[in-house]
């Protein structure tokens, strides 16, 4: 199994799937039951199906994503992927919120222009690793003609939409921003240069560039919608 740089970055992993220690997983034999249990076995095959998923994802797309494809490149009976994943869609969802979850940690620094800084830098050490940037491909390529898989896109992005909007929220609280911030599409800001420059034009950034795309954000913000700005 293959080991990802971003991960040395987190420190406190929300999911174990990533983790060296789990990467020798023995074939399963389906005697799981359909039950998930927090550890054991059945844990580390889980562990083991995820990785895989995401690492053909990254490889060949979504096209790559068939069930009995998964549990090959895993090293598991397919009759435990299918007990556990109804679609190939459930499948990919569960991998991709975990990889989410340890790949872009909410990080609250009290400030906005340091919630700022640290949302970027986070997003940027993603991109950067080419596992990654090829699972981001693979996402942003989901939709397309296909009105399930664009159901599922929608369904999938609209809650995150929701959460990276978190240095937002919590700029408002302090008194940093007013209300009228969550109007800002902050994902957009961020990810727009970021995913053109890394994936499109395949430019890396420069620290200097990184830094004024974040002097540009939270400028821009706190003229527009700062508190002392609008009282």
């Amino acid at each position: 199994m293959r080991e990802y740089a971003w991960l040395a970055t987190q420190k406190q992993p929300r999911v174990a799937f990533m983790s060296a220690e789990n990467a020798e997983v023995s074939a399963a034999t389906g005697d799981e039951g359909g039950r998930r249990r927090p550890g054991g076995r059945s844990a580390r095959v889980r562990e083991a199906v995820l990785r895989a998923t995401l690492e053909l994802l990254a490889d060949e797309g979504f096209a790559g994503i068939a069930l009995p494809a998964v549990a090959r490149h895993a090293g598991v009976n397919k009759t435990t992927v299918y007990r556990w994943w109804s679609s190939p869609l459930d499948l990919v969802h569960e991998a991709l919120a975990e990889f989410e979850a340890l790949a872009l940690p909410d990080i609250d620094t009290g400030s906005w222009e340091g919630d700022v800084e640290a949302f970027v830098r986070a997003r940027l050490r993603l991109i950067r690793d080419p596992m990654a940037a090829g699972i981001l491909r693979a996402v942003i390529g989901m939709g397309g003609s296909d009105r399930t898989r664009a159901e599922w896109v929608d369904a999938f992005w609209r809650p995150r939409e929701r959460e990276w909007r978190s240095p937002i929220e919590r700029a408002i609280e302090r008194g940093e921003l007013d209300p009228s911030a969550r109007e800002v599409p902050l994902v957009e800001l961020v990810a727009g240069p970021l995913l053109l420059a890394h994936l499109a034009t395949q430019r890396p950034l420069s620290e200097t560039e990184v830094a004024a795309l974040v002097a540009t954000i939270t400028t821009g913000v706190k003229t527009l919608h700062g508190r002392v700005h609008r009282e």
